[in-house]
């Protein structure tokens, strides 16, 4: 009961996975995505161990086939699973369980691969990779959200009421560029996860620089002068001296 697309960008090695379903936080269990190394989706009753171990064998330099090779051995359930691998070629490969008793689907194009259960037609997948190729010099997650539309716009999932839904963009140095997740929706959470992911914008950047060189980015001046008012109210100046130490912090205007 899940559409998904895992992919990479070239240009960048970041890999990046949108994902939505009619149960709820599908965005904690389904997705593994490593920079640089390729993405796992494990869906279908849903086993996060298969999604790791992945994971970590695509760490090691395995390739899409090695790997999803891996994961149907390491358990006896596998029929009862979909898993999808895109390696650090762009690579692919893909397993559909035999115990799925829906319509379930997958389509490939350079460098994503979507896939489905319980979906309304066999076509959902085939026009979620269509929206991600339509604009190959696109952001990756700009890319990813649009398939995700076009998979719900396509007949989505049978019952057609996705309560939650997951994007996510891996960045060097282990920080991702977005991780976005609307957990429990009315009905349509991949309409909130569109709302979400524009409210996000350029955030991904901005927190890359908080983490990585946080002297470079400045403090806002209306949230430092309210502290600075709360201490003084509370007669907490020498507890917490920033009012004296303002020269310490530069300012957003």
């Amino acid at each position: 009961m899940t559409f998904s697309i895992v992919a990479r960008c070239a240009r960048t090695g970041a890999y990046g996975a949108a994902i939505t379903t009619s149960d709820l936080a599908v965005g904690s269990r389904c997705v593994g995505l490593l920079h640089g190394k390729g993405g796992v989706l494990s869906q279908h009753r849903t086993d996060p161990r298969l999604r790791d171990l992945g994971v970590r064998k695509l760490a090691e330099g395995a390739d899409a086939e090695t790997t999803l090779s891996a994961i149907c051995h390491s358990t006896p359930d596998i029929e009862w699973r979909q898993v999808g691998v895109i390696d650090a070629q762009g690579r692919v490969a893909v397993h559909h369980g035999r115990q799925m008793y829906s319509i379930y689907a997958h389509a490939v194009v350079p460098d994503g691969l979507a896939l489905g259960n319980i979906l309304d037609n066999p076509d959902v997948p085939a026009a979620m990779a269509a929206a991600f190729a339509a604009h190959p010099e696109a952001p990756l997650a700009d890319r990813l959200m649009d398939a995700l539309e076009a998979g719900r716009d396509a007949g989505g999932e049978v019952g057609d009421r996705l309560l939650s839904a997951a994007l996510r963009v891996t960045g060097p140095h282990e920080i991702d560029l977005c991780d976005l997740r609307v957990d429990i929706a009315d009905g349509d959470a991949v309409h909130q996860l569109r709302r979400l992911h524009e409210a996000w914008g350029g955030r991904g950047e901005m927190l890359r620089r908080v983490a990585l060189a946080p002297d470079g980015v400045p403090v806002n001046r209306q949230l430092f002068d309210a502290s600075v008012a709360r201490i003084r109210d509370q007669d907490l100046v020498e507890r917490f001296p920033a009012e004296r130490r303002r020269q310490a912090w530069s300012f957003t205007e």
